[in-house]
């Protein structure tokens, strides 16, 4: 199984519009952050989770020319609005992509996106050609890959999270329920939010996400959707073992 991390910044990504503090000036390419976005390849299937408003970019930064599925976590603006270009592989690959979320996010997308809905512009495939699919907090399967949802808190709201074989991702998590911890036993890699130094009410911040790291105990633990607060050379040093910054362009291969 192979993961690669797509993007490790907030909605604004990093550097942000006008701001010369020490990240946003920074040389260091893994103080470059688009927006939240991770894609992992199953053996039988490529699964991205989230279309990142970066969408586009990462794609082609990566390489990556094939999606089976999208999974979303939730519907705001940073994690859904690269969804438009999904048409380029509809088109070149002249296939459907299936998309999972939880009713409010798949709800949400109907009205964000409800020109894709136009019989006339599917016709064309000048709209995304997408497979709805509303989940819960129940497995599934993407091909023979097993999906293991993980609902959590983003404030007041429901997300989800998500368990593909010994590899799980969070962002924009502020609380996990206890009712959800089994399905972080035995992971290998965990990629979980860890927006700044400061609390924030519906992020971990960094101190919270090295407290989920360590109840957990993954192999490996990397720290994403991170703020221009967070300076790789002046905080990844300071981790705790086996916990790292996650940057964008990271690659992460496991057996699956």
């Amino acid at each position: 199984m192979k993961i690669i991390l797509l993007g490790s910044g907030t909605s604004q990504g990093v550097p942000i519009i006008g701001c010369n503090c020490k990240t946003c000036t920074s040389k260091n390419p893994k103080d470059k952050r688009l927006r939240a976005s991770v894609f992992v390849e199953t053996e039988d299937a490529k699964i991205l989770i989230d279309t990142s408003i970066d969408f586009r970019q990462q794609m082609l930064r990566a390489g990556i020319t094939d999606i089976d599925a999208v999974l979303f976590t939730h519907h705001h603006v940073d994690h859904i609005f690269g969804m438009d270009d999904l048409r380029q592989i509809n088109q070149r690959l002249n296939k459907y992509i299936d998309i999972y979320g939880n009713n409010t996010t798949i709800e949400e997308i109907k009205i964000t996106f409800r020109y894709i809905f136009d019989e006339e512009l599917i016709r064309y495939k000048s709209v995304p050609l997408v497979n709805l699919n509303t989940i819960d907090n129940t497995r599934f399967y993407i091909k023979e890959t097993k999906i293991i949802p993980i609902e959590v808190f983003h404030g007041r709201i429901k997300i989800l999270g998500f368990r593909i074989s010994n590899f799980a991702y969070l962002t924009d998590c502020s609380l996990i329920p206890e009712s959800e911890y089994e399905k972080f036993e035995n992971l290998d890699v965990l990629i979980v939010n860890a927006l700044r130094r400061k609390p924030h009410p519906t992020h971990f911040n960094l101190q919270q996400a090295i407290e989920v790291a360590k109840l957990f105990k993954p192999k490996a633990t990397y720290f994403t959707h991170l703020t221009h607060d967070i300076n790789y050379e002046e905080i990844n040093p300071s981790l705790p073992e086996n916990i790292n910054l996650g940057y964008d362009g990271l690659i992460i291969e496991l057996k699956q």
